[in-house]
């Protein structure tokens, strides 16, 4: 995105935004034209019966022709509104879809630093909010914005060649509000619309964080009250609208009153020329219905001002997630000689933060089980997402059959690697889809890999088995189920290296059991790194590497490590202690 583009605002950047729809939202303001000049058409031919009818002779065959033609304009005009907000509806759509889509294939571009330093709630609100207003305003304002600047034009143009004096008159609405608008949404009100924007985020942040602690709120006996996050940032947000709205209500009473009341001026020169025969009946009339009836569409307008300015700055969030940089990665697709892994000076800090790790060097060799051990912000977690490029480190390289995994590109990589991390996810969709996740495997690939994963006849015992919806009708699953499934996927993935971030961390004794079952086809013939808390379960590792504040403090077998490590060795007893504690 160049930096032209980045700097149009308002109507242009949503019709640069529109892209291959644009063509759409032109013929609907085009009819939307159409439009404005046709409704006019019975107000001027009303003009002219009442003009007739006032005659000393009055010609009834010519005024109901007048009054033919002027239902046969009302018909059409408002069928082409129809057909202009069917296509400024289909534009909104297909943008929405495609925006979204854009904006979501981008997010997954991105390094996940950006996105851990982003709350959750501004991401939702990016994707949600701002691009269903964008939505709404294609779909709803800009046809009546066409509308709105096209039909008080041509009524001005049309009242002038009436009279010039009472179009005069008429015309001063025009005149305030080409003022008043500039005042009403700029200067002090940018500010606030951008602080909308941040209070709306806080509170959306909040109100996701206060979901998803409820289940430890209740343990607790907390309710949302007492959750201040949540609490101060709704009344944050509603004490920051009531001021806006206060601040802002004396001068937008002051518009509309005037705006509302402009039949008076013209009601006062009008009769006054009437009376001293300087217009027809007929021509008073037509300005108390025209001269102050064009003016409901500035309304519109006055509205659309501040809908378009809140929408600007949703906008301007929008471009700024899209301006990030990707991740940069290679299109040539490389064939390793062996799944070897190696990392070499490896050090990484999270967004310029202190060291997470410093000058890490170790080898991996392929079809060989490594563990990661040691205390809680080692950085042993650290070591699996790079190796799954999540981040790239900041010093060193990491290598996967001899090269830079910077040198693979992304989907190359993704395929060579498979997690099971601590924290399960599982999508809205049935069983099936939640084992498949849109790889291109059979039905028989899918079962045998959950019966790989001991999961097969847990699914079965379901209600409609493979195709049971996660989360309809209460369907839940423990963490150990949830695990099992992330089992299945890992398997039915069938990649060549392993990463397993304490998969049994939450899992109860017999659901540990059916997932130990399923590790040890899991891993066979491939490497693995095992990130683990649990010392016990690794003893047999082939390597063992302990990480203690961001180094490798030791590396070795198990019994190795218990003469040669004092961290292992501290490690390994508090284990065992842990392990013989009886209550």
């Amino acid at each position: 995105m160049n930096e032209k583009q980045r700097k149009q605002t308002g109507i242009a950047r949503l019709l640069e935004i529109a892209g291959r729809r644009k063509g759409l939202l032109f013929v609907s303001g085009f009819l939307a034209i159409v439009h404005a000049v046709l409704s006019l058409v019975p107000y001027v031919l009303v003009f002219y019966i009442i003009r007739e009818l006032t005659k000393e002779t009055v010609d009834f065959i010519l005024a109901r022709t007048y009054i033919i033609y002027a239902v046969i304009a009302a018909i059409v005009s408002m069928s082409i509104l129809f057909l202009s907000g069917i296509l400024s509806h289909i534009a909104a759509f297909n943008i929405l879809f495609e925006l979204r889509k854009f904006i979501a294939d981008k997010v997954g571009k991105l390094p996940m630093g950006y996105l851990t330093n982003r709350n959750s709630g501004a991401l939702k609100k990016i994707l949600s909010d701002d691009v269903e207003r964008i939505e709404s305003f294609i779909a709803h304002q800009i046809p009546d914005f066409v509308k709105g600047i096209t039909l008080p034009i041509i009524t001005i143009v049309f009242l002038f060649t009436q009279d010039w004096r009472l179009a005069a008159i008429s015309f001063v609405p025009l005149v305030v509000l080409a003022i008043m608008l500039p005042k009403m949404y700029g200067g002090r009100n940018k500010q606030l619309i951008k602080d909308y924007h941040q209070s709306l985020e806080d509170m959306n942040a909040g109100i996701v964080e206060y979901v998803r602690a409820m289940p430890v709120m209740k343990i607790f006996g907390q309710s949302a009250e007492t959750f201040d996050k949540y609490g101060n940032t709704v009344k944050r947000f509603n004490n920051f609208v009531a001021e806006w709205v206060k601040s802002s209500t004396p001068g937008f009473a002051i518009f509309m009153s005037f705006t509302s009341n402009a039949m008076l001026p013209v009601l006062a020169l009008g009769l006054y020329l009437y009376f001293q025969n300087g217009v027809t009946l007929a021509t008073l009339l037509l300005f108390l219905i025209l001269g102050t009836g064009y003016i409901k569409p500035l309304f519109a307008l006055s509205n659309m001002g501040m809908q378009l300015s809140i929408i600007n700055r949703g906008v301007e969030q929008i471009d700024e997630l899209l301006g990030q940089e990707d991740l940069p990665e290679s299109e040539k697709i490389r064939q390793p000689k062996n799944f070897n892994i190696g990392f070499q000076d490896v050090s990484f800090a999270y967004q310029d933060k202190n060291r997470v790790l410093s000058n890490i060097n170790f080898e991996i060799k392929e079809k060989t089980i490594t563990a990661l051990v040691g205390p809680s912000g080692a950085g042993k977690s650290t070591v699996g997402q790079l190796l799954s490029r999540f981040w790239d480190v900041n010093e060193g390289e990491i290598y996967i059959g001899g090269i830079d995994i910077r040198n693979y590109p992304t989907e190359q990589l993704m395929q060579m690697v498979s997690f099971v991390f601590q924290d399960s996810f599982m999508f809205q969709q049935n069983m099936y889809e939640n084992i498949r996740m849109g790889m291109d495997k059979t039905r028989e690939e899918v079962e045998h890999a959950a019966k790989v994963a001991q999961i097969h006849d847990f699914i079965l015992g379901l209600p409609d088995g493979y195709n049971t919806l996660f989360g309809q009708s209460g369907m839940h699953l423990s963490g150990g189920e949830q695990q099992r499934f992330q089992l299945a996927r890992a398997i039915l993935k069938d990649a060549p290296i392993l990463i397993l971030d304490e998969a049994t961390a939450f899992a109860d004794p017999e659901n540990e059991h059916k997932i130990q079952q399923a590790f040890s086809e899991l891993i066979r013939d491939k490497t693995v790194l095992i990130i683990a808390h649990r010392l016990s379960t690794i003893t047999d590792a082939d390597q063992i590497l302990v990480f203690d504040k961001g180094q490798l403090s030791a590396k070795g077998k198990h019994r190795e490590l218990l003469e040669q490590s004092e961290l292992y060795g501290r490690m390994w007893n508090a284990h065992i202690r842990a392990k013989e504690f009886v209550i």
